[in-house]
């Protein structure tokens, strides 16, 4: 069948594989010839250099060579076999015992209990390479079911399992590395002249590229480190590359099939509400304004993400982008991951829309089915111009006259299947993203890749910096007495909390740092501050409990507000200019960063305190990072450096390729 072989060949096809090998290999999607060049390398080990019997150290794991001196097969009394076999340095090898040694070192045995069949293996003064780990048996060295590799004449031209950088591969049941490794090697071996590269060789010149089959040929088996590398870098290109193409095309389709009728009017009405703000709007969010209204009066959908830092002023944009649809006839949406956001939304929405004599409308899970069914009527009869809401907007029974804009808040809080249903109330609706947790830039490129990127940089005029302290409990006392002295001025602070309740008991993983429970931490805070207004907002109180809280907040009825991260997005009280983090190592950069954005929002210094001991070298380098970076965009940076893109990401973007 050689003669017919092509990549999409399966791999039963293939020698050494048949039909029910094929089955064990599909397990890891390996099906055909394809499938093989593609599975990469989860590692590899360092098995270079092959050392003598003479060379070799006890309790590390060594690549060494030998001859069969012996072998022998011993039953035990329970029917179990041990299969021994003893290797020597060759001849010409001088046996100098290592210093202290209590044996000769010239010699090393083989054990494997229950394969007898390995006695047709090695035979007597054939050539073998053992890896594995030195093991002390007595006055003897052995390695217990040590990798191994006969060396025949044709070995000299390169062994795959060791003396070089070795491959190791993920498995499954009944599927060894030995196993999968000879079949990647015959498959490169033998059929690499299928590959053709897609990239012409002036490209590859120009781009600074390897040809395909040397990447292939050498991500699995690299000759040398430097190698590999540019194998590496090649096949990185073409995931990225080849991505992006998808996307395009994704959005070129898009476009084309959903088609809406332009927005050619609505500056005056845009400009009528930045009169009406009380403030002026920076460079960014002017550009994004002018972005987003030009977007719209094409005859296509806008597919737009807003990315700016913390507090820049996205809420702004967003209603200057819906402020834009009502006034050429259509509705706008805005969605937020929490209740306590959308309620905060609506108000501050309602503030600026309804004097342009734009009905706004809020929908939540909170609202008595009599208020729902007049929030649903009025947009489906268009009364409502905008509305503004939690989950609630994707619902079935949520049906729009007109939509024109939809606007997702805090957009990496919501699943791709959640941010598509509301885009699906009305094909073809222009669709804006806002995102506070900025995303490196080339990251969002190629994450976003369907999407325009509009960036907010700068903050509004008057914002301070916020001093960042990390401090452990010996100083818990001092940040007291500064809190007080702040509240004693007439602000307020945040004390957030990474669980409600504490544990019971602390990790067997972690140092015993107390865990800080919101309850608990209410509960001490409201006998060392018994002078002072505590209260407490947590995921598990009923939306009315939640609402007054914060509305007691903003109202100054509380000073103190201990909270879990239900206020981690958009909840904005200018007089908040303190934050205290408890357990700080339990969050994230990303969620670190919007917890800090809570304060810093009127015209007094604000500071954020990081109560941690941890002594973890991980938590240590992000809380270090951290302190010293107020630029949101710095801290997205150090988070891709330490966690890498497939955790910022998050959820697997849908419809495209994985990345390897």
């Amino acid at each position: 069948m050689n003669q017919f072989i092509s990549l999409e060949t399966p791999l039963r096809f293939i020698k050494g594989v048949g039909p029910e090998r094929s089955k064990t290999l599909e397990r890891l999607g390996l099906v055909t010839l394809t499938d093989a060049f593609y599975f990469f390398p989860r590692r590899y080990e360092n098995r270079w250099p092959i050392k003598k019997i003479s060379e070799i150290s006890f309790e590390e794991k060594e690549c060494v060579s030998g001859a069969v001196q012996s072998r022998g097969l011993i039953r035990t009394k329970y029917g179990k076999t041990i299969f021994k076999v003893a290797l020597e340095d060759p001849p010409e090898v001088p046996h100098e015992p290592a210093e202290g040694a209590l044996h000769r070192t010239d010699r090393l045995f083989g054990v494997w209990f229950n394969q007898p069949y390995l006695g047709k293996i090695f035979l007597p003064k054939s050539r073998v390479i053992f890896y594995g780990q030195v093991e002390r048996n007595g006055r003897q060295l052995q390695m217990t079911h040590p990798e191994y590799e006969i060396i025949h004449e044709d070995t000299a031209r390169g062994t795959i399992h060791s003396g070089r950088l070795v491959p190791i591969y993920a498995l499954t049941q009944d599927l060894s590395q030995k196993g999968i490794r000879q079949l990647i090697f015959r498959v490169i071996s033998e059929h690499v002249r299928l590959i053709q590269d897609p990239l012409t060789v002036s490209l590859r010149k120009t781009l600074g590229l390897e040809d395909l089959a040397f990447a292939l040929r050498e991500i699995h088996f690299p000759s040398t480190p430097p190698d590999r590398q540019s194998a590496y870098e090649r096949l990185v290109f073409d995931e990225f590359f080849f991505q992006q193409i998808v996307i395009q095309m994704k959005k070129a389709k898009f476009q084309k099939e959903n088609r809406l009728m332009a927005h050619p009017n609505g500056e005056e009405q845009v400009r009528s509400l930045i009169r009406s703000l009380g403030f002026e709007l920076t460079g960014g969010q002017k550009s994004a304004i002018r972005e987003i209204t030009n977007d719209m009066k094409k005859g296509r959908p806008m597919n737009r993400l807003v990315q700016g830092d913390v507090g820049s002023g996205k809420t702004a944009v967003a209603a200057a982008g819906l402020a834009f649809t009502v006034a050429n006839g259509f509705q706008g949406a805005l969605m937020a991951p929490t209740e306590v956001l959308a309620q905060q939304h609506y108000f501050n929405l309602t503030e600026v829309l309804e004097p342009l004599g734009i009905t706004c409308g809020y929908l939540a899970g909170e609202l008595s089915p009599q208020d729902r069914q007049k929030v649903l009527d009025g947009l489906a009869d268009g009364s409502i111009h905008v509305v503004i809401g939690t989950h609630a907007l994707i619902q079935s029974n949520v049906r729009f006259k007109n939509l024109g804009l939809a606007v997702v808040d805090e957009q990496h809080k919501f699943g791709v299947f959640q941010r598509a249903a509301l885009k699906e109330k009305r094909p073809g609706a222009h669709f804006l993203l806002m995102t506070a947790t900025p995303i490196p830039r080339t990251l969002a490129l190629t994450l976003y890749g369907d999407l325009d990127i509009s960036v907010i940089a700068e903050l509004p005029k008057g914002r301070q910096a916020i001093k960042t302290l990390w401090v452990g409990e010996n100083k818990r006392e001092e940040i007291y007495k500064f809190l007080d002295t702040r509240i004693e001025k007439g602000a307020q602070a945040y004390v957030i909390c990474p669980l409600i309740d504490e544990p019971q008991e602390p990790s067997p993983k972690s140092l015993p740092v107390r865990q800080a429970g919101a309850l608990a931490i209410h509960e001490a805070l409201s006998r060392v501050f018994s002078h002072r207004k505590v209260g407490l907002l947590h995921g598990r109180m009923k939306s009315a409990e939640k609402k007054k809280a914060m509305q007691d907040f903003k109202d100054r009825k509380i000073e103190i507000l201990v909270s879990t991260v239900v206020i981690e997005v958009g909840v904005d009280v200018p007089n908040a200019n303190v934050m205290i983090i408890e357990n700080a190592d339990k969050f994230g950069l990303a969620q670190l960063h919007q917890l800090r954005g809570r304060v810093g929002r009127g015209g007094a210094e604000s500071v954020c305190v990081l109560f941690s001991d941890t002594a973890n070298s991980e938590s240590v380098e992000r809380l270090g990072a951290f302190e010293s970076m107020p630029s949101g965009f710095d801290i997205a940076e150090k988070d891709l450096k330490l966690r890498g893109a497939g955790d910022i990401i998050g959820e697997k973007q849908h419809g495209l390729p994985s990345l390897r």
